[in-house]
C-alpha cells in the first residue's frame, strides 16, 4: 500500500533495488517479500514514482560502478598486450576523451552537461560578446556574416 506522502515504503524500496539489479519486475517482487509476486511486480511497475526510482538508481549504478568497470576495461584493453594494436589505440583513444585531454580547444565540441560551471559561463560571455557584435553591426535586409565565414564584418 502505498504512502499517503508519496514516499515509497520499505518493501518498495526493496523492490527498486531488487528490480536495479534483476530488470524483472516478478523476480524484483518476490526478492521484496510480495505475495503474488508475478501480480505485484507488475502493479509497481507501472506506479510513475517507483518507475522513476527504478531509473534514477540504474543510472546512479551506471555512473559509478559502470563507469568504474567501463574505464578499467578501457584501460585493460589500452594496456594489454594480447590485445591487437587498433584494440588498443580504440581504447586509448576512449581514455583520452574521457579524461579531457586534448578537448581543450577553441572549438571544444564536448556537450554542455560535461562542461565545468567555468567553461559554461565563459562560452555564455562568448556568446553575449557575439550577440552584442551582430547587433551593433547588422544593417538592416542584410545578413550578418557566420561565426565560421572567417574575416571581419565588411571584409
Amino acid at each position: 500500500m502505498p504512502l499517503k506522502s508519496g514516499a515509497l515504503t520499505r518493501q518498495e524500496k526493496q523492490f527498486v533495488h531488487a528490480m536495479t539489479r534483476t530488470n524483472n519486475p516478478t523476480e524484483a517482487a518476490r526478492m521484496a517479500g510480495y505475495t503474488q509476486p508475478s501480480s505485484r511486480g507488475g502493479d509497481l511497475m507501472r506506479r510513475p514514482e517507483v518507475v522513476a526510482r527504478v531509473q534514477a538508481e540504474v543510472q546512479h549504478v551506471l555512473q559509478t560502478r559502470g563507469a568504474e568497470v567501463g574505464v578499467r576495461v578501457l584501460i585493460e584493453i589500452a594496456e594489454g598486450e594480447k590485445f591487437t594494436g587498433p584494440a588498443r589505440a580504440m581504447a586509448a583513444r576512449e581514455l583520452v576523451k574521457l579524461s579531457g585531454v586534448g578537448s581543450r580547444t577553441e572549438d571544444d565540441s564536448r556537450p554542455l552537461h560535461m562542461l565545468s560551471a567555468a567553461e559554461l559561463h565563459a562560452k555564455a560571455l562568448k556568446a553575449q560578446a557575439w550577440l552584442d557584435e551582430l547587433e551593433r553591426n547588422t544593417i538592416e535586409h542584410e545578413p550578418a556574416p557566420s561565426p565560421t565565414e572567417g574575416g571581419g564584418f565588411f571584409d
